[in-house]
């Protein structure tokens, strides 16, 4: 069995489950994270942007309203549907991320939060340079990992049997050693529960 395999199956059967619990949790966030605001603050304007993993699309809406021109791509068939009655007309692919072709140089900006924290580090290096060709020079991707030491298959966790791997702030700077950092901090409670690593980078 393929790594692909052994992480993406049983993390998309999870969200599966539980998407009706993920999707009322998530319409409860009313307000978006400074985090995306100062991603969003360093994009031109009318930049084109990719959420990567935009679950049921509420960050793909904010980043609409601020003038962006957007799309989105996610793997649980829910989030999708619900991504794009929050966003009509918006392009929103539905696809797993080893899957599906990020268009070379087309994005001045690609958002990711909280979702490559669902494949293996291997697979996220993989993940990072299929992102990074995507990008327009000088474009920038806004990264939320988990920080952490947890690498496996939950038990315990609000989505049980997912996938999810974290990160040490000098981990996930060393991921980006070809890029230029613009940001690098490890962040609690600005939008999501927990600590989270925020990184921009171009």
């Amino acid at each position: 069995m393929s790594e692909v395999r052994v992480y993406d199956h049983p993390t998309l059967a999870a969200y599966a489950r539980h998407a009706d619990a993920a999707i009322a949790d998530w319409r409860g966030i009313r307000h978006p994270s400074k985090f995306l605001r100062r991603f969003a603050a360093a994009l031109p304007p009318r930049a084109r942007v990719l959420d990567y993993g935009c679950g049921i699309g509420l960050e793909l809406a904010w980043l609409r309203r601020q003038g962006c021109r957007v799309e989105g791509v996610d793997g649980t068939p829910a989030f999708v549907k619900e991504a794009r009655r929050r966003n009509p007309g918006v392009p929103i692919h539905e696809a797993r991320f080893e899957t599906w072709p990020v268009p070379a140089d087309r994005y001045d900006g690609i958002w990711c939060q909280a979702a490559l924290i669902h494949v293996p580090p291997e697979e996220l290096r993989r993940q990072l340079a299929k992102l990074r060709q995507g990008l327009r020079p000088g474009g920038l991707l806004g990264l939320t990992l988990a920080w952490g030491r947890t690498r496996g298959h939950t038990q315990h966790d609000w989505i049980p049997g997912r996938y999810l791997a974290a990160y040490s702030k000098a981990e996930a700077g060393a991921l980006f050693r070809d890029w230029t950092i613009r940001e690098l901090a490890v962040m609690s409670h600005d939008g999501r529960h927990g600590r989270w690593i925020h990184l921009l980078a171009s």
